[in-house]
């Protein structure tokens, strides 16, 4: 923020009122994904959970989603389940994000782990879209380095055929830091990925022919 726009609390949210001295003000960080090696020149966002609560992070939700209105960002993918925004003192964030005119997708993903590969695919689909729609997309978890990341090394897998795993993970991990795909189950997952991919296409083509047959 510079001297003459400084960041201010937010006077209508109590909360922010309440803890007004103790509120992370700084800029928001919002990590930016290159897909341009996939023919795709939106960049996909990463980043933590906005007005987190819990720990040593003690954001402004108001404040952190005024940052992200003015990156302009359209849709976000937010993959934090109920419980973990109800912990961090984020339970209003999706209605927050739709009163300031952002998409919220919210498919929530138990920490340390990703969807199976059914539903996995539904969500790449649904975040292709978005990207190749031109929409400035984000996605989050809590820190941004587990979840976030395991998805999105899937997705660049899924729109670059001959994107390795490794190849996949040394981006985020540049982007994000060595902590990024935190899990084994999640790094185990991001390794398979093609094979899984390979098999859920066979068994869909197998299940199209079955009912065409019919």
């Amino acid at each position: 923020m510079t001297d003459e726009n400084p960041a201010k609390v937010d006077q209508a949210d109590l909360s922010d009122v309440e803890d007004a001295e103790t509120l992370d003000l700084s800029p928001f960080q919002v990590d930016w994904l290159d897909l341009e090696f996939a023919d795709c020149p939106q960049k996909l966002g990463i980043c933590a959970l906005p007005g987190c609560r819990f720990k040593d992070t003690w954001r402004s939700m108001s404040h952190d989603i005024g940052c992200l209105k003015e990156m302009k960002v359209d849709d976000v993918f937010c993959f934090c389940t109920k419980g973990e925004l109800y912990l961090c003192r984020a339970t209003k964030l999706l209605e927050k994000y739709s009163e300031a005119g952002i998409v919220c997708h919210h498919y929530p993903i138990e920490d340390g782990l990703i969807p199976e590969i059914g539903d996995l695919m539904k969500l790449l689909d649904d975040i292709r879209v978005c990207l190749l729609a031109g929409k400035k997309t984000i996605l989050h978890c809590y820190g941004g380095i587990g979840r976030s990341c395991a998805v999105a090394a899937c997705l660049m897998m899924l729109m670059d055929s001959t994107l390795s795993h490794e190849d996949a993970k040394k981006k985020l991990k540049t982007l994000r830091g060595d902590a990024a795909i935190r899990s084994v189950k999640q790094y185990n997952f991001v390794n398979e990925f093609r094979d899984l991919l390979n098999n859920y296409i066979q068994e869909n083509s197998k299940t199209d022919s079955r009912s065409v047959s019919r």
